[in-house]
């Protein structure tokens, strides 16, 4: 899919008023793409559109809306049937993140995260692919779906196992979709960033070993240390947008760690356990 003009185009983006999602939001429109951002906070979502005004030839759409709700997806649904035939960019950026051994974790928290980061993926893809899908089949026009995802969805790290199962389970669906939408030219594409510079670091929770001065002092350290941007990730996705990318790890760090397990698993984990 040619992201250098995307004039016409309806993007459609989750978790659009902040971090990754507005970084997201913004690259499409400086191409042309006509901007719906979708989050659950309204007035952040007016904020965003502000921001984003200048660089959109049209008016930003916004939605107020929870994807782990299904009459919110509806709405969602609604909203783009509103805008055009269908989406020709969905970019799923809503998540949430925790921390914590896997007994420390309570089942609530793996409800919560599986909530909203797997079945509310899930059911915002069933409501707004068969547009796609249909609308692919007609014209054979090239369309895309980008799901955040992470690198701790493929590189095994100590604490977040609750977290990183979730997006082991978004870059696994991401593959399989891929493959179910390619007769109707509808690539899919899981982007998995390390450390991101981003408002998620404020909403991060922890439980037992975890919830400690030392293991709050990590997590915070791991986010100032952060090397990546929303902007980073931003042009990262365009560019497997651009090149139909299946999965793109983005930062040096991720990449690094996921071509040593790759080579020699017992060196990987020697090295992740010198670091943790």
């Amino acid at each position: 899919m040619n992201t250098q003009n995307l004039t016409g185009k309806l993007a459609v983006i989750t978790g659009g008023s902040s971090g990754i999602g507005f970084a997201i939001a913004e690259a499409l429109a400086k191409q042309g793409a006509r901007i719906l951002i979708v989050a659950r906070n309204e007035k952040k979502l007016a904020s965003a559109a502000q921001q984003l005004s200048p660089y959109s030839q049209r008016p930003i759409e916004t939605l107020s809306a929870d994807i782990s709700n299904l009459e919110d997806v509806k709405a969602i649904a609604d909203k783009v049937s509103e805008l055009a035939l269908c989406a020709d960019i969905l970019v799923n950026n809503a998540g949430i993140v925790s921390g914590g051994f896997l007994v420390d974790t309570p089942l609530e928290e793996w409800e919560r995260l599986y909530s909203l980061n797997v079945r509310g993926l899930v059911g915002l893809l069933q409501a707004l692919t068969p547009s796609m899908e249909a609308q692919g089949l007609k014209d054979q026009q090239a369309r895309h779906i980008v799901n955040i995802a992470s690198a701790a969805g493929i590189i095994a790290v100590p604490n977040m196992s609750a977290y990183s199962a979730t997006k082991a389970a978004v870059i696994s669906l991401g593959a399989c979709l891929r493959l179910e939408l390619a007769t109707a030219n509808v690539g899919v594409t899981s982007v998995c960033p390390t450390y991101v510079q981003t408002p998620i670091k404020d909403t991060v929770q922890l439980f037992g070993r975890m919830d400690t001065p030392k293991g709050r002092k990590r997590v915070a350290k791991g986010f100032q240390n952060a090397k990546l941007t929303g902007n980073d990730v931003a042009r990262a996705a365009l560019k497997a947008i651009n090149k139909n990318k299946g999965l793109v790890i983005v930062g040096n760090e991720g990449k690094f760690m996921d071509v040593l397990q790759r080579i020699s698993r017992r060196l990987f984990e020697r090295l992740i356990l010198k670091v943790i």
